[in-house]
């Protein structure tokens, strides 16, 4: 069984955001890309008519049921955005110390307001999910028209007992937004809102 494939949410608005991540950090790992569009030769596959903001929830419910019935064969799946730099040694190493019966990633909580006390991972900071939950969260999640792809997870989560776990590898922001030092990237593992080359070089470069 391979270790982990990753999952990320792509639209056609953005083709440069696919360009840096297969040329920067996923040069070596198994990755697919889910869309409003189908590419082949670049792991793209349309799950979407639509490519709003607001299509992220209607295309990540649509991505588990992918995933779950196309891609099998990894022992964990990592999900995030197409603006998100993973550091995938340290994750891959990291998978090591976990639980396989949780969700682990960045979680949130009070920032949803029809329910205030809802933990959930923040899509962008990323999440991952072991092969033998898949099954059970993709024969049950569904739209909620939340609006939000991972407050959606997180409410179907709750609802079926799948504790989310936080850990401070994982980053909402770029580092420049906590004051993380260059020499101190290599402690974390994702950083969201990468959406320039320039940005993925300088993650690249120092990692």
């Amino acid at each position: 069984m391979k270790k982990i494939l990753y999952v990320l949410l792509h639209g056609a608005i953005n083709p440069q955001r696919h360009t840096n991540v297969v040329n920067g950090w996923a040069k070596d790992v198994d990755y697919l890309f889910y869309s409003d569009h189908n590419d082949e030769e670049k792991n793209i596959i349309k799950i979407s008519n639509r490519s709003d903001y607001y299509s992220n929830e209607e295309k990540h419910v649509n991505s588990i049921h992918y995933v779950n019935y196309n891609k099998k064969g990894y022992e964990w799946y990592f999900f995030c955005d197409d603006d998100t730099f993973v550091n995938t040694k340290k994750l891959e190493s990291f998978l090591e110390t976990i639980d396989i019966n949780s969700v682990h990633g960045s979680v949130l909580k009070g920032t949803w307001p029809y329910d205030p006390n809802l933990r959930y991972c923040s899509g962008g900071a990323g999440y991952l999910i072991h092969h033998t939950l898949l099954p059970k969260i993709s024969d049950n999640i569904k739209l909620l028209n939340t609006g939000f792809s991972d407050v959606t997870l997180g409410i179907f989560l709750r609802e079926l007992g799948i504790d989310v776990v936080n850990h401070v590898e994982f980053k909402t922001e770029m580092p420049k937004y906590y004051g993380i030092k260059t020499e101190d990237l290599n402690k974390y593992i994702t950083f969201h809102r990468v959406v320039n080359e320039s940005d993925m070089n300088y993650l690249m470069e120092n990692l």
